[in-house]
């Protein structure tokens, strides 16, 4: 009589995770002999897999994998976001705070409005469905920025304006989706009324974010200061600080969750260092943060080439509508090129930090990728707006373009420029 395990019903998808793992670590090490970006390579290999799926039999338990909406916020975010804040050094983030937040509330606004009105003058989409698009596809993509930066090892203020950049205009972008949508779904139209009301909306929701993750920054360096000595507890309630502040923030107050955790991060580099002053637990933490940064970066970008494989699929009604997604991508680097050429030139004016110069704004300007934030907001569409589908298509078509041509092309214009560091 054959014996039966309780937890076979796990086995597969172990195993899945298990060779998804596999094949990351042995793709970072190819990627990097062939001095070939690691986040951007692993789009490619994922959707080569997914295309291998349809033809080998024993890979097509992977073509039921798809990047959700909640994936995206609740386990991959938080991981990067968090990450990514516990490295700035907030002493420099105060210095670059005029240029970060005029890019990324400013921007984003000026961004949606422009690429809105671009598509919907030029395409089937409508004004309303344009406008919504514009808000997804503002936004820098901090996941897509901060890795590749840091494989390319970008000058440190270059560095921190694209990842503080790509943070806050992230929250800003998810704020102004649901503003957005929420005025489609209404009916109302844009009137004096309803743009004040999204005023306060944004002003609630961002600054809401800020109040909620500091807060429990605060509360959880109470408890590292209780637990000197203990590393593991340390790292345990870091942990639990960058996935509980997102969620708490986002799903129980409806308030930024990506604020929430820039904030946590923020409080944690610098109150709960010296909580967590003795060195066993910093030479622990550091790595720790990065080794997370990395499984999350991987696992999101092998299910973001995934994702994009609905292209390959589909590509013949691609084909019919390549006008139409020709303009998503031009308006999309058109409103880019706007804010950093009218914002940039506007702060270097103001008599506060120091002057953004050409080639950082070159930088800025090609290296402002799209990624994985706006296939979360995309997925979160719901079934009754209209034109659903082409908004998809066009937010799939501009990320892939991003990673695949502005990704595989900033290294070498940061070369051009002299802009890497000698070893790099």
């Amino acid at each position: 009589m054959p014996v039966t395990h309780s937890g076979s019903g796990l086995a597969l998808p172990m195993l899945i995770f298990c060779g998804l793992f596999f094949l990351a670590a042995i793709s970072a090490i190819l990627l990097k002999k062939l001095r070939f970006p690691y986040t951007i390579g692993l789009v490619v290999i994922g959707m080569l897999l997914g295309y291998s799926a349809k033809y080998l039999a024993v890979l097509e338990p992977i073509s039921h994998l798809s990047l959700t909406h909640d994936l995206i916020m609740y386990v991959f975010l938080p991981i990067l976001v968090f990450e990514a804040a516990i490295s700035i050094r907030s002493s420099a983030l105060i210095h670059e705070l005029v240029p970060v937040l005029m890019l990324a509330v400013v921007g984003v606004v000026m961004s949606t409005l422009v690429i809105g009105f671009i598509v919907g003058e030029l395409t089937p989409v409508s004004l309303a469905g344009a406008i919504l698009f514009g808000a997804l596809i503002s936004a820098t993509d901090p996941v897509a920025v901060i890795a590749l930066f840091k494989e390319l090892h970008a000058p440190e203020r270059l560095s921190l304006l694209m990842d503080a950049e790509s943070l806050f205009n992230d929250a800003t972008a998810i704020v102004m989706f649901g503003i957005v949508l929420a005025i489609i779904q209404a009916g109302t139209g844009v009137t004096g009324g309803a743009v004040f009301a999204a005023i306060i909306e944004f002003l609630r929701v961002f600054f809401g974010g800020i109040l909620i993750g500091a807060v429990m920054g605060f509360a959880v360096v109470v408890l590292l200061r209780l637990s000197r000595g203990l590393p593991f507890v340390h790292i345990a309630l870091t942990t639990i600080l960058a996935f509980a502040s997102f969620i708490i923030a986002d799903h129980t107050f409806e308030t930024s969750g990506v604020m929430s955790v820039i904030a946590a991060g923020i409080v944690t580099r610098n109150y709960g260092r010296r909580a967590m002053a003795d060195f066993i637990t910093l030479r622990h933490l550091d790595p720790y943060w990065e080794f997370m940064a990395f499984v999350a970066n991987s696992f999101v970008f092998l299910l973001l080439g995934l994702s994009e494989e609905f292209l390959i699929k589909d590509a013949e009604h691609l084909i019919l509508h390549k006008y139409m997604l020709l303009v998503a991508i031009a308006a999309v680097l058109f409103a880019r090129f706007l804010v950093i050429y009218l914002l940039l030139p506007l702060t270097n004016k103001l008599p506060v930090g120091e002057k953004v110069d050409g080639n950082s704004m070159k930088m800025m300007f090609w290296g402002g990728l799209r990624g994985v934030v706006p296939i979360g907001l995309m997925l979160s569409i719901p079934d009754s707006i209209p034109q659903k589908h082409l908004i998809i298509e066009m937010t799939l078509v501009v990320v892939l373009f991003s990673l695949l041509v502005q990704g595989t092309t900033v290294g070498w214009m940061m070369s051009r420029l002299g802009m890497v560091k000698e070893g790099a």
